[in-house]
């Protein structure tokens, strides 16, 4: 429940795209943020579509970085690259049915195990390590 709604949070409402070709089509956010009273640490990566609009992605990274002050933690650090790390500890592919990918690292036992219900519930379709 607690990754569906991190899931949510994190990537809703950041979808929107107009198709053309993006130089940096990942983003890479560190920080720490309190949800239901435990600090979590997070090192996510999201990856976009090539053909997806920069400045769109762009603006939703900046907003998911925003995400971890908005719940009691600092603004997430955010580095852009062309693709997200691997290997990564599991990866939602689609997620919430967009053409985006959500890389996690870095990730407790507790959160590799609730992180691929939560893709699946969202539309996703979860892939552990790659």
């Amino acid at each position: 429940m607690r990754n569906a709604l991190l899931i949510a949070i994190g990537f809703s409402g950041f979808l929107a795209a107009a198709p053309t070709l993006a130089q940096e089509t990942a983003c890479m956010i560190e920080g720490t943020f309190s949800i239901l009273g435990q600090t979590i640490k997070s090192r996510d990566c999201m990856q976009a579509d090539p053909n997806e609009n920069e400045a769109a992605f762009k603006a939703s990274c900046d907003q998911l970085a925003n995400t971890s002050a908005g719940m009691g933690g600092g603004r997430g650090t955010i580095t852009y690259m062309k693709q997200c790390q691997k290997p990564a500890q599991g990866i939602c592919k689609n997620v919430l049915g967009s053409q985006r990918d959500a890389y996690y690292y870095e990730r407790s036992a507790e959160d590799l195990r609730i992180l691929p219900d939560g893709c699946q519930r969202g539309g996703g379709q979860w892939q552990s390590g790659g």
